[in-house]
């Protein structure tokens, strides 16, 4: 083994879609700081953003790949699933608030290896992790963010991978210097024990021999880079790998020099230099701040800046007024226009007033709808001496999205992400107020129950319920619709006539049976030759079901 080892992360590397909500999440969002806007030196015309402390330190750097329109991936088996970072254990409540200021949704999980979890998700979908634990290094705070130096992040805490068998992906770590240190259930942890401070020192895989693999796309994580002290190292390093597999030559990435293999179970590794770093064309006090170009490409700096699209650097300080902050990604204050037609669209409500309710049911409408007639409902399914809220968003057109809920997903764009970002403000609504995620039901009817459903697969957690009247998953006959992640008891009606013009049975069935394998507890009625409609019957489990969800604790 060589003399130096490798001690945790220097980079992880995901897909995104477009490049502004992205800029704008990391930075007014996490607080991170833009340390470099370049190209992606493979396909230049597609931006590279890094995300880092203040100087962009190895261990602290998450970069992205904005590609705008890319349709969203998902995760599966031999993908990193979740990327985790570090926050003190004493700032754990201050980003509770945070998130809840920022209408961004999260979950708190149980305790894992005596660590507390945020869970949240970023705008196109990428699993984030916020781990607070005492060992939390010192902080190298970014100066152009609103969040307390106290409790900035640190840097990475590490990566979670999903793997179907842990054997082939654990040898590997071994013969790079990881070792296992624990075991919690199905989660096994891999660490270096060079430097067990080290950032992004822990290296999680969760084994699931029944996991379904995923789809690339917006929101997928493309690689994870281990840190090599410098050249030397990296070449010792890559005498070894090339041992046991196939490996890249050395690669000139300007801010470091980078070699890449893949492991047995899918997850592709680089091997990444502490140096150069991200001060060689650009002051540190600058970072970000212009288009910086690889020296082969300068030449065609004037044709890359016209085929970019335009951003903005929103600069904060902690001394920044909530007020002058820009909007945060998930708050219901959207534009509209051609690239999100829903974001405008009226909001209607029954039942009681936010402020003192404690739930709130999302009623979305079918195609042809009309969010006041499905509103009508709340009488029909609010329960005796609960005051739950209730809300009804209009689709633009009185269509979620124009095509079948069968048909590819890219003919159904831009409208259905913009749907299910007019879902996410209507719940980011309910967050703001206290509601959380646990006492929020999403239900709705044809079109509407493909998009609740489908909204809840994409953003798995612990939610009051889902009804979906005649609805499933959304996604091409044939193609591999499952996800994954937890939905942890999320209650789950699925209730559709069969045959039914327009929503096959044999999806529903497969929407019932996946969201089982979720964790849902699923409720699955099948009405032969029932009618496109929601029946007496098919209100009352509904009823049950809400019921159920909000009755008082004992």
């Amino acid at each position: 083994m060589p003399a130096q080892p490798i001690v945790g992360l220097h980079h992880v590397t995901a897909i995104a879609s477009d490049p502004q909500a992205n800029l704008d999440f990391y930075t007014q969002g996490l607080g991170l700081r833009f340390v470099k806007r370049t190209v992606n030196f493979d396909d230049p015309g597609t931006y590279h953003f890094y995300f880092g402390d203040d100087a962009g330190s190895p261990g602290t750097i998450l970069t992205f790949f904005p590609w705008p329109r890319a349709t969203r991936g998902s995760a599966g088996a031999g993908e990193v699933t979740h990327t985790a970072f570090s926050i003190p254990a004493t700032s754990l409540a201050f980003w509770e608030q945070r998130l809840v200021d920022l209408h961004i949704p999260f979950t708190r999980s149980p305790r894992r290896f005596d660590e507390e979890v945020l869970t949240l998700s970023d705008p196109d979908g990428m699993k984030i992790e916020l781990v607070a634990h005492a060992e939390a290094s010192a902080a190298h705070p970014p100066r152009f963010s609103d969040v307390p130096a106290e409790h900035a992040i640190r840097g990475f805490f590490g990566v979670t991978m999903l793997q179907l068998d842990a054997t082939e992906t654990a040898a590997t770590l071994a013969f790079m210097g990881f070792h296992q240190i624990a075991a919690e259930g199905n989660r096994l942890r891999f660490a270096s024990p060079a430097d067990p401070s080290a950032l992004g020192n822990h290296i999680d895989i969760l084994v699931d021999p029944q996991a379904n693999f995923g789809r690339s796309g917006a929101g997928s994580v493309h690689h994870i880079a281990f840190r090599a002290a410098n050249d030397e190292s990296q070449l010792d390093w890559r005498t070894t790998i090339t041992e046991h597999l196939p490996a890249t030559e050395v690669l000139d990435r300007e801010y470091f020099h980078s070699i890449y293999f893949r492991e047995p179970g899918g997850v592709l590794f680089e091997l990444a230099t502490d140096n150069p770093g991200f001060a060689i064309d650009e002051p540190l006090e600058s970072l970000g701040e212009r288009l910086c170009l690889p020296p082969w490409f300068e030449s065609r700096r004037p044709e890359l800046e016209q085929r970019l699209a335009p951003i903005t650097l929103h600069k904060s300080t902690s001394q920044t007024a909530t007020a002058d902050r820009v909007p945060p990604p998930y708050a219901p204050l959207r534009t509209g226009g051609e690239e999100d037609p829903h974001a405008n669209g009226e909001l209607y409500r029954a039942g009681a007033p936010l402020d003192q309710a404690s739930g709130a049911v999302i009623l979305l409408h079918g195609r042809g709808g009309a969010a006041r007639d499905i509103l009508t409902l709340s009488r029909a399914l609010a329960p005796a001496n609960v005051p739950i809220a209730f809300f009804a968003p209009q689709a633009a057109n009185s269509a979620w999205y124009p095509q079948s809920f069968l048909a590819d997903r890219d003919l159904n764009q831009p409208f259905l992400d913009s749907a299910l970002a007019r879902v996410q403000s209507v719940i980011a609504l309910a967050l703001a107020a206290g509601i959380p995620l646990d006492r929020i039901v999403l239900a709705g009817f044809s079109q509407g129950a493909c998009l609740a459903t489908e909204f809840i697969a994409t953003h798995p957690a612990r939610y009051a319920g889902l009804i979906a009247w005649t609805g499933g998953l959304i996604g091409p006959q044939g193609s591999d619709v499952t996800h994954t992640g937890d939905l942890a008891g999320t209650p789950a009606l699925f209730a559709s006539s069969d045959p039914d013009q327009w929503v096959p049975w044999a999806r529903v069935e497969e929407s019932a049976k996946i969201f089982t394998s979720m964790g849902a507890q699923v409720t699955l009625r099948r009405y032969p030759d029932k009618p496109h409609s929601v029946s007496g019957e098919e209100i009352e489990l509904a009823r049950k079901l809400i019921e159920k969800a909000f009755a008082p604790t004992k």
